[in-house]
């Protein structure tokens, strides 16, 4: 099976393109074998290349005989004589050239590439004969390596560290007599120069500390007779200070004293206040009747309006009869429209006059406001007013204090640090009583500031806004004055001072954000309220105007 379709591929051959292919496949390799032993190297590819070569001629003259005898035919063989010439010539073709081509390599290799690669230290094919050449040399090296190491002569490797070792003994045994006599002649010389070092430094030390004690002894007899005369000037000055400061202190009660009561005609004013904003209500319970009369009548007439539009209706639904009793429907829808057109007349009338009604009530509301709002901006301004001459005077008078105290406290503060204590237990006592007073004043203010914001928790929108502004402009000016005390008080009552600061800043912040929080919870309500009852009357309002204009609008067509 296999043999039957080799000779059909065979057949098919042309011999022609046999020894075609046989003459590239040498040639390819003939120069393949070139070009690597032309670049000096010996490889097994060139020493296989002259027996592939021959090989392929070989094959190919084979392959030539065979195809000339698939084509042989003893029936005819006049015309089968061309065909197997033809497969001889190509057997004997790729002979000639395979051989040829081995023979060219080997000359080539011999003569040219060979003396080459012995330049280039690449050898031949190793033989036994080298490799036992090679053993030899190696062997002889050995014996004179062995020689040489094992010898007596002093040439010898043993005999050159015998030497070595007796001449490293020698220098040692030296090395260490040097050692121990550069040792003890150094350390005689550390010795003698410690001694002269400790003798130098102590008579040195002694005359230095000598002198300072007796600079000591002169400065302290100067110092201490000028300090004690400072001292006794210092404590005169700090008695009358302290005199001066207890004015200061009552001064300060009675001003704040005065804020207080300011804070209560503060508190009477808001009470005004909510007795006028209590109006309000009533203003807006008479709006709600009059929008509880305008969506009755928007209802009515809604109710009109679906039933025109029923009407409407009906009238489209029977377009096909509408042409026999066009001039009765026009009869009645005239009847119909001059009804619907007197009704509306009369509810927009109605409306008219509601509204009227409205703005007259609306009026008389926002008068009554306007004028609560005006009596309690002029009772805030005679407020503010009271508070600010309250608050110049605070600040005369912690000026004249913080003056009176720098005064002192420059010539004291060098020559008072070691000789103040019972002063500084009397100030402390002091500065208690001052902080207990403050403590209380703080609370009072904290309680009524309280009961102001609950007054004030439902306010109008313009009086809270004049009411907000007015605090803050009056509590601000209150915090810079009380700020500007602190800052300018005694190192010595400072930190009870600060104490206090911080306690009053937090409580008038809190009294700030509370209130503007509040005022803007109202605001916000009452605008959304009257947003919201605007919206609706705006809405229905165009909801009717809408459908009325729909009506009239409709009348001419239906007319027609």
């Amino acid at each position: 099976m296999i043999s039957e379709r080799l000779e059909g591929w065979l057949t098919a051959l042309e011999s022609s393109a046999v020894t075609e292919v046989f003459i590239w496949l040498t040639m390819a390799v003939l120069c393949l074998s070139l070009y690597e032993a032309n670049k000096g190297k010996h490889s097994q590819f060139l020493e296989y290349a002259p027996t592939l070569m021959t090989s392929l001629g070989i094959l190919g003259t084979f392959i030539g005989v065979v195809i000339g005898l698939l084509h042989f035919d003893t029936e005819n063989i006049d015309q089968s004589i061309p065909a197997l010439l033809g497969g001889l010539k190509t057997a004997f073709i790729t002979s000639v050239v395979g051989m040829t081509a081995a023979m060219f390599f080997n000359a080539m290799d011999a003569w040219r590439f060979g003396p080459k690669r012995a330049l280039n230290g690449v050898g031949q094919k190793v033989t036994p004969e080298h490799i036992h050449a090679t053993l030899e040399a190696q062997k002889a090296l050995l014996l004179d390596i062995a020689r040489g190491m094992n010898g007596q002569e002093e040439g010898s490797i043993i005999g050159q560290l015998k030497l070595l070792r007796s001449d490293i003994s020698d220098f040692s045994r030296d090395n260490r007599a040097y050692n121990a006599e550069f040792s003890r002649k150094l350390w005689q010389e550390l010795e003698r120069f410690a001694e002269m070092m400790s003798k130098s430094a102590t008579s040195q030390i002694i005359e230095a500390l000598r002198q300072v004690i007796q600079d000591f002894n002169e400065n302290l007899m100067e110092q201490f007779g000028e300090n004690f005369k400072a001292l006794d000037a210092s404590v005169k000055k700090l008695v009358d200070w302290q005199a001066a400061y207890k004015e200061q202190v009552d001064r300060m009660g009675e001003q704040y004293q005065q804020s207080v009561e300011s804070l209560v005609q503060t508190r009477t004013a808001v009470a005004g206040i909510w007795e006028e904003c209590k109006e309000i209500p009533l203003a807006m319970a008479e709006l709600k009747t009059v929008l509880e009369v305008n969506q009755h009548q928007i209802s009515e007439l809604q109710r009109h309006l679906e039933t025109f539009i029923q009407m409407r209706d009906a009238a489209v639904q029977a377009v096909p009869t509408i042409q026999q009793k066009v001039e009765e429907i026009g009869d009645l829808l005239q009847a119909g429209a001059t009804g619907l057109q007197s009704s509306l007349e009369r509810t927009g009338q109605e409306l008219l006059t509601n509204s009227n009604k409205m703005q007259v009530a609306l009026e008389e509301g926002a008068e009554h406001f306007r004028d609560s709002v005006t009596s309690t901006q002029q009772a805030f301004s005679a407020m503010s007013k009271d508070v600010a001459e309250a608050s110049e005077k605070l600040t005369e008078s912690l000026n004249d204090t913080v003056s009176d105290m720098n005064a002192s406290a420059k010539d004291l503060l060098d020559t008072m640090r070691r000789s103040v204590d019972d002063m500084g237990a009397q100030l402390q006592r002091h500065s208690g009583e001052l902080t207990t007073q403050f403590k209380q004043a703080a609370n009072e203010f904290e309680q009524s500031a309280q009961r102001i914001i609950l007054q004030m928790g439902q306010s109008g929108s313009q009086a809270q806004q004049s009411l907000s502004s007015a605090l803050e402009r009056m509590l601000g000016e209150l915090a810079n004055s009380m700020s500007k005390a602190r800052a300018e008080l005694d190192a010595h009552v400072t930190d009870a001072l600060k104490t206090f600061g911080e306690d009053v800043n937090s409580k008038l912040k809190l009294f700030e954000t509370g209130t503007m929080r509040e005022l803007n919870s109202e605001l916000e309500t009452v605008g959304v309220a009257l947003t919201s009852i605007t919206g609706r009357f705006v809405d229905d309002y165009q909801r009717l105007v809408g459908r009325m204009d729909e009506v009239i609008r409709s009348q001419p067509g239906v007319g027609v």
